[in-house]
């Protein structure tokens, strides 16, 4: 869950989703496994151009970064980011007043220590459907885009399998999409849609891997 998405549905049925076109059409693939910890790109529909969707780097640089990302990634971890920081650290506070964004994913990971071992699990919804994660974003100097998951807290269902982390990613619901776009959004409005997670149905299959 903390460095694994993952996001499986074709380009038609994400298109179908969003009413959006992919900007770079030709430039996404859908992926089981999205690896944070590497450098990997993931599908965002961002405030500044909500009209379409993009790719984004998954782990946030400052505004206007100049220098690599694997070099501040290993300063700082920026793949997910907890409701408390996004008010208070410095990285995020700005962009979340003006850079909200949405990934789009199919699943995350999540993990539960049993024993000695530890057990991977895939959370998806029903027949893999895409869903939206909460998320914001800065732009590089040369113009890239970079991104970080808004983390909140895990729910009761997901807790039973995942006893590593007492957290999840934040789901927007498809209602609150615009809403979480719109540059109009308050401060109240916002301190509300992230207030709690959202009641999802998820599918959960253990991994072997």
């Amino acid at each position: 869950m903390k460095y694994k998405l993952s996001n499986v549905a074709s380009r038609t049925r994400i298109e179908e989703l969003t009413k959006l076109p992919f900007k770079y059409a030709n430039i996404y693939k859908p992926k089981r496994k999205i690896d944070g910890t590497k450098e990997q790109n993931v599908s965002i529909i961002t405030m500044e151009n909500p009209g379409e969707i993009i790719q984004g780097i998954w782990g946030m640089l400052p505004q206007n970064y100049e220098d690599h990302w694997n070099k501040f990634q290993q300063i700082k971890s920026t793949l997910h980011t907890c409701i408390n920081d996004i008010y208070n650290n410095v990285l995020y506070k700005e962009a979340l007043f003006k850079r909200r964004c949405l990934l789009i994913v199919t699943g995350f990971y999540a993990h539960k220590l049993l024993g000695n071992k530890v057990e991977n699990y895939l959370v998806e919804k029903e027949n893999r459907e895409p869903f939206y994660l909460a998320g914001i974003y800065n732009t590089t100097e040369d113009g890239f885009y970079t991104c970080t998951v808004i983390n909140t807290n895990a729910t009761e269902e997901l807790n039973s399998i995942n006893n590593l982390y007492e957290t999840m990613p934040l789901q927007i619901p498809q209602m609150f999409k615009n809403k979480w776009l719109d540059k109009n959004t308050t401060r109240e409005e916002l301190a509300h849609l992230v207030s709690k997670p959202y009641h999802i149905n998820f599918c959960v299959q253990k991994i072997i891997s």
